[in-house]
């Protein structure tokens, strides 16, 4: 008896050694990102169905670009460093850059295939597609299609308009717009403007680019970019717009006053820049404040001139640390791409639970025939429904990693300065060309 006692206990003391061993054994995995965002994201969804696998979160800010500038010196340097990230997130201004270079890994090269990505929104996987090698490299859980926001009260009082499809017709397309942009100038005796600031249209109309900025090793003016300078200089010249500057008071002021009409803005504007900013908005109970001046509910939204894509979340693997992966490590790299970008039911759950627009079109149709998601602050509207048609309409295939930089020398030293009259256009464009040729040295300007 005593011996059987003695075996029964061994068994269990190897069951319970085994047990905790195997409790151990779990595959880690770096993230690096440049918010909290995917942080929250992965605490909430990710590890509790993964116990498997054992996250590390390093955050840094995209503040006068520590953020890239880690990624850099790490990837470029020793990227099989055990610090280094696995995957890392890439926003919209800098994703191109890493797409297209060596260091993010071809997701064939984790398992996925062309056939994932058949519910995606196309414009997300284009901007994930390395522009050379046409190789999937990155994967976004939000699409951020863009929209043309506008004041009802505004629009009724001084357009008499009175649904957002009679207002799309004012705003059809870029000749449209600036009409309409006149008619109120007249109507409100110069009151209120079409728009605010040149920055959001800038979002807006670049996308109507028929070419990135380089093609071939070439630097490529599209004919779109010098009307986008026109558009500028007329409406700086006839008083159209309100002279602010996008992210500063002035562009602000103008969401909660009777000064603006109208904001370019993607999801995320909705709900994080002109939800906020409208003056009488309650954070805590998403809902307006009482006895509060602003303008909450006196929003809606249409498509606008051009269908466009501002911002965005990428997710791409290390290829260094692809390359090194052993099978479980393999396998958790691609789980994690996998389960923020294309597991529908998580997308779903995350959709409703946040009101964020994801990047998967079955989802998205879902939602949409499930009556969608009415927003009191559009007064009623569905947003998803109204981005879901939206999102189908921008093309992810004139960004490049050159787009960063050539913007801002662009506004720097074309629109800006030309639409004040503080310089010829030829003069304009000539600087703009030397400043890109000191910035690449390795481009073709002609």
């Amino acid at each position: 008896m005593k011996k059987l006692l003695s075996l029964v206990l061994v068994v269990l003391m190897l069951l319970g050694s085994t047990t905790f061993a195997v409790a151990e054994e779990k595959v880690k995995l770096n993230i690096w990102s440049f918010t909290n965002e995917l942080e929250g994201m992965i605490n909430k969804y990710f590890v509790p169905a993964h116990p498997d696998i054992e996250i590390t979160y390093t955050l840094y800010p995209t503040d006068a670009g520590e953020y890239t500038s880690k990624v850099d010196a790490l990837l470029g340097t020793d990227a099989a460093n055990a610090e280094a990230p696995d995957v890392f997130a890439l926003e919209a201004a800098f994703v191109k850059k890493y797409v297209d270079s060596e260091w993010t890994a071809n997701l064939a090269d984790l398992g996925f295939m062309d056939a994932d990505y058949e519910t995606c929104i196309p414009a997300m996987v284009q901007i994930g597609t390395d522009n050379a090698t046409g190789a999937h490299k990155a994967l976004a859980w939000q699409s951020t299609p863009g929209a043309l926001f506008y004041r009802a009260s505004l629009a009724e009082k001084y357009l008499g308009v009175k649904s957002p499809e009679e207002f799309q017709a004012k705003v059809a397309d870029w000749d449209a717009f600036m009409e309409t942009a006149y008619e109120l100038k007249d109507a409100s005796q110069g009151a209120v403007k079409m728009f605010c600031a040149f920055g959001d249209i800038w979002n807006a109309y670049q996308y109507s680019r028929s070419q990135p900025w380089v093609v071939d090793g070439k630097l490529v003016v599209d004919d779109v970019l010098l009307d986008f300078v026109d558009l500028c200089k007329e409406a700086e010249t006839d008083d159209l717009y309100g002279k602010g500057t996008a992210w500063q008071e002035s562009w602000f002021e103008g969401m909660k006053t009777d000064s603006t009409l109208c904001y370019f803005l993607p999801t995320w504007g909705l709900h994080y820049v002109l939800k906020p900013n409208c003056g009488n908005y309650d954070s805590e109970t998403d809902a307006a404040k009482e006895g509060t001046p602003g303008t909450y509910g006196d929003w809606r939204m249409v498509d606008g001139p051009v269908g466009y894509s501002w911002g965005g979340t990428w997710l791409g693997a290390n290829a260094a640390k692809v390359a090194a992966a052993d099978d479980a490590k393999m396998a958790a790299i691609k789980e994690f791409i996998r389960f923020f970008t294309l597991d529908a039911d998580f997308l779903y759950t995350y959709a409703k639970d946040s009101g964020d627009f994801v990047s998967n079109n079955s989802v998205v149709q879902k939602i949409v025939d499930e009556g969608g998601l009415p927003n009191p602050f559009l007064g009623g509207q569905d947003h998803y429904s109204a981005f879901a048609s939206a999102a189908m309409l921008a093309n992810g295939a004139i960004m490049s990693r050159y787009d960063e930089t050539l913007n801002t020398l662009w506004q720097d030293n074309v629109t800006l300065p030309y639409s004040k009259g503080e310089v010829e256009f030829d003069a304009a464009i000539a600087t703009f060309k030397e400043k890109v040729a000191a910035a690449y040295a390795d481009l073709t300007i002609e």
